[in-house]
């Protein structure tokens, strides 16, 4: 089993319109799935990036992945479905299922695990 270092992982950025400043890192993935994922060893059964963020990430949806974001440092506020806009920081967790649309706010970092691995072009903005 490899070591993957984030420091060997290269960086995308994706910034407006209508997004604030957003860096991934692509760390595990699949490229028959997502073309962008840069890396030798690939899984398409789960999908890892690791993402900086400041200020807003839109409100969108994925109907082919349940979605799990670990909250490495920074903090925020969540809306996942219909309920409630929740606080979080450092050591929490989100969980989106699939097809649950879901955004934040804030200036965090977090680890967002796919299962099956991410594909390209599946999440959807939810302008409602």
């Amino acid at each position: 089993m490899p070591v993957i270092r984030l420091a060997d992982v290269p960086e995308v950025a994706q910034i407006g319109p209508g997004l604030d400043t957003i860096i991934m890192k692509k760390v595990i993935g699949s490229t028959e799935r997502d073309p962008a994922f840069q890396m030798p060893d690939e899984t398409p059964s789960l999908s890892i990036t690791h993402v900086k963020i400041w200020g807003h990430l839109g409100r969108s949806s994925n109907d082919e992945t349940d979605r799990a974001m670990f909250i490495v440092d920074g903090d925020g506020v969540a809306r996942v479905g219909e309920d409630p806009a929740q606080g979080f920081g450092a050591g929490d967790f989100l969980l989106i299922p699939k097809g649950v649309p879901y955004e934040c706010d804030g200036n965090f970092t977090y680890l967002v695990i796919n299962s099956p691995a991410y594909r390209q072009g599946t999440d959807v903005a939810d302008l409602a």
